[in-house]
């Protein structure tokens, strides 16, 4: 893992999720299993949320097995699953015990005695080079200890695509064979992989009885960005508009938010400052995103160069580039990068499988807003710098950089939200999108206008062949009454109303 996960009292949010998994694992001691699926962005936050349940966790009448399913030979994957399922039985049992194989092993022979050959019968069968059937036995494990300790565990595999990079013939295939028939072990999978894990899930286990769960972990939304600020910056002065630059910045990815923001926080209390400005936001942008030291900007490279192919790299990153810097349908990809159609569409299909973009309607978009923003500002800012040596570059970024910070705070400042909606519609050229699995059209609209309804409030009406889509955004929190009062008070505003939107910035009943 880059980052190591967060847990304890700086864990912050995910009270839906945590709640859901408390509600699997008590399930399972009552006979019910259902398996559990965590997808979301690298670096949102699943394998904290798993670390995190597993430490605070209400029902305690299991055993887990955690294991983070890394690229490596099956049978470092096999000794890490074996002692984790020994220490926590172990453990459980009220057996003291060393985390060496040998020792667990010794352990285990005297306390979970049929466990332990089953186990002796994994490892023959790796020494025979039978990584297949050591597979499925392993798997097993399981079960066998449910017969003998009692206790049910909960298996975590964290990464869960990676199982395919093992060495193992079919390794889906086999785990869906294994936990059709073991209904005593619950699985909590997780993958930074949407699309790898969408597919294996749908097409290699959708039949199985052991079916799962799927949950989304996304990046923290609006409210939460902003409560995880405000304790974040407790004791300090910060404007707004710089709160709003941290979250749409991030897109509230948590592990960018937290490393930002209290970088910013150090350097003001470095100038012995109370207050938070801008300045210190850029300083810290620069160390961390800009510097070819910092953190972030190593972690983006890095992760990266682990994900694309050496012979496929530069073409990769062409498209990554085009994409970042706004040129998104995939005509406009091969044109910028002077590529045929076919070839972009084969690489945009392999990007998206990796996690790295995805499809919306006829656009593509990286997932990941802050590797869009580096890849831009940053990596190709630099190969572009004709300047070299001595040229300060740090200099030239720290311009941009706060110029960026200055536009965007200017925007938020004096831009009222149906104004920046007016840009929006405005920019609409009848593309098409997809939103939660259903696409839609986004017509080119002849007339966009800011209005008045009957209580005054401003909305937006975006007109095309003599009908209008009516646009209401609520700054703060929309209740029921309030999305009456908006239907009630729209009328006569416009003479024909094809769709009544509400844009709620804070949430909604």
């Amino acid at each position: 893992m880059f980052s190591e996960p967060v847990v304890g009292e700086k864990f912050f949010g995910r009270e839906d999720v945590l709640e859901l998994l408390n509600k699997r694992v008590s399930a399972l001691k009552e006979g019910y299993r259902q398996n559990v699926a965590l997808t979301g962005p690298s670096l949102a936050g699943k394998s904290s949320i798993i670390l995190h349940f597993l430490r605070t966790v209400r029902e305690e009448g299991f055993i887990p097995i955690y294991v983070e399913v890394v690229k490596e030979d099956f049978r470092s994957f096999a000794d890490k699953f074996i002692a984790t399922l020994l220490y926590n039985s172990l453990h459980r049992l009220g057996e003291e015990s060393d985390v060496d194989m040998e020792m667990l092993i010794d352990k285990a022979a005297k306390t979970l005695p049929k466990t332990a050959h089953a186990i002796k019968q994994v490892n023959a069968s790796m020494d025979r080079g039978e990584f297949d059937e050591a597979y499925l036995g392993l798997l097993a494990l399981t079960s066998v200890l449910k017969g003998e300790a009692g206790y049910s565990c909960v298996v975590i595999l964290d990464e869960f695509d990676n199982l395919e990079a093992l060495g193992i013939k079919n390794p889906f295939l086999g785990f869906g064979k294994v936990i059709m028939v073991q209904k005593d072990t619950m699985y909590i999978v997780s993958s930074s992989r949407n699309e790898a894990i969408k597919k294996i899930i749908s097409e290699k286990l959708s039949l199985l009885f052991g079916n799962f769960e799927v949950v989304k972990v996304q990046n923290f939304d609006l409210a939460t960005s902003r409560q995880f600020l405000d304790i974040r910056f407790a004791g300090f002065e910060i404007n707004d508009s710089l709160k709003k630059f941290f979250i749409a910045f991030t897109d509230g990815n948590p592990f960018y938010l937290d490393r930002l923001s209290a970088r910013a926080k150090e350097l003001s209390a470095e100038k012995l400052s109370g207050s938070l400005d801008g300045n210190s936001v850029a300083d810290a942008i620069l160390e961390l995103v800009y510097s070819a030291n910092g953190l972030i900007h190593q972690y983006l490279f890095n992760y990266l160069l682990s994900l694309l192919d050496t012979k496929t790299r530069d073409s990769y990153m062409s498209i990554l580039i085009s994409i970042a810097d706004g040129r998104n349908k995939r005509t406009d990809i091969a044109r910028a990068i002077k590529s045929k159609q076919v070839e972009v569409a084969k690489g945009l299909l392999r990007l998206s499988e990796l996690g790295l973009v995805s499809k919306n309607g006829v656009f593509y978009e990286i997932d990941d807003v802050m590797l869009a923003f580096w890849l831009k500002h940053v990596y190709q800012r630099r190969r572009q710098l004709l300047v070299d040596g001595t040229f300060d570059r740090m200099k030239l970024f720290s311009r941009e950089i706060r110029s960026y910070i200055s536009a965007f705070e200017e925007e938020s400042c004096e831009k009222t939200s149906s104004a920046r909606l007016a840009d929006l519609f405005n920019a609409f050229s009848n593309e098409l999108v997809s939103i939660e699995s259903k696409n839609i059209r986004l017509p080119h609209f002849t007339k966009v206008e800011v209005k008045n309804t009957q209580d005054s409030k401003e909305i937006l009406a975006a007109s095309r062949r003599g009908n209008s889509w009516i646009v209401q955004a609520f700054e703060s929190y929309a209740t029921e009454s309030d999305v009456i009062n908006y239907i009630k008070n729209t009328k006569g505003v416009v003479e024909k109303i094809s769709n009544k939107i509400i844009v709620p910035l804070r949430g909604i009943d």
